[in-house]
């Protein structure tokens, strides 16, 4: 693939196959991991992961696929459907990443790219789904920020928000939540695929172990459990209309995908993000992440009708 950037990522969209290095110790990949800006959330290591044209970034939905591209697909596929869209949608991505989702939601579903707008804190992930848009006719609505941001939109703007595998990256949900729904029309859906905290009693060296590896993994730190979860929405005023946990169809499929990528002699991986990814593949198939998270599809809606938020 032509556009596989990682520190020098928006000036050209290049890169040059790294040369190989022994494997660090332990200790060295834990240093490498606390230390290292490449492999976060937010910029473009991900692109190593992808075929060519391709440049998701979600875990994926693997019950029935066996390749990456299209498991993210499945996932997209997923919450459009929970999302209830369809053509003259007018939609919102929250962490759109590099936007690969918009053309299953405009094939799919009928959408057209005028009537989605994204919301991304990540220049570089912005940069790159731009310059993959810039010849689209029409083309979506991209947005370089935070959640602040859902502040600018207008009360009842959208029939659906949706959030593809990146709420639990954004902190402070108590208050932009606030804002999904007063920017949602009523009878309008708010839908996410995300991971939340396992609903389990843990050690205090477990919750310890949990809080390390949410640093490590950029994660919100305000993150709860599904029940916490509706809770909050529901004292927003949401109404519950669908959750179902899918986590078997997630963590392990994205744990074998990664073990193979890594070790294939083709790779084009650097060395340092080998070590990153092979130690998240081994969390993701381990016993221990059952302590610490599940993964969640679920929707809420905004009532057509709700005393609690009229006017007087």
């Amino acid at each position: 693939m032509e556009d596989r950037p990682l520190k020098r990522e928006i000036s050209d969209f290049s890169f040059s196959s790294p040369a190989r290095s022994p494997k660090p110790s332990f200790f060295g990949r834990m240093k490498t991991l606390l230390r290292s800006k490449e492999g976060t959330p937010t910029d473009l290591s991900h692109l190593y992961l992808n075929e060519e044209g391709e440049s998701w970034a979600n875990l994926g939905y693997w019950k029935e696929e066996v390749r990456y591209g299209k498991a993210c697909e499945q996932l997209a596929r997923i919450l459009g459907t929970l999302g209830e869209l369809g053509p003259g949608s007018k939609v919102l991505d929250l962490g759109f990443g590099c936007g690969d989702q918009f053309r299953v939601w405009e094939k799919d579903f009928g959408v057209s790219l005028r009537n989605i707008y994204g919301i991304n804190i990540s220049k570089s992930q912005y940069e790159f789904a731009r310059s993959r848009y810039k010849n689209s006719e029409p083309s979506p609505n991209l947005i370089l920020g935070s959640v602040k941001a859902l502040r600018e939109f207008p009360e009842n703007f959208f029939d659906s928000v949706l959030g593809l595998d990146s709420l639990y990256f954004i902190p402070g949900r108590r208050s932009w939540s606030e804002e999904v729904y007063r920017i949602l029309k009523p009878g309008g859906v708010f839908a996410s695929a995300e991971i939340l905290l396992a609903d389990r009693k843990n050690t205090f060296f477990e919750i310890l172990k949990r809080s390390l590896i949410l640093r490590l993994a950029s994660m919100s730190t305000d993150l709860s459990n599904a029940e916490g979860l509706l809770s909050l929405y529901s004292s927003k005023g949401f109404r519950l209309e669908t959750i179902e946990r899918i986590d078997p169809f997630v963590f392990s499929g994205f744990s074998n995908f990664i073990f193979s990528h890594i070790r294939d002699p083709l790779s084009k991986i650097p060395q340092n993000l080998k070590s990153r990814y092979e130690m998240l593949a081994e969390y993701f198939a381990s016993e221990t992440i059952k302590k610490h998270f599940e993964y969640w599809i679920y929707k809420v809606r905004k009532p057509e009708s709700d005393p609690l938020h009229e006017k007087n």
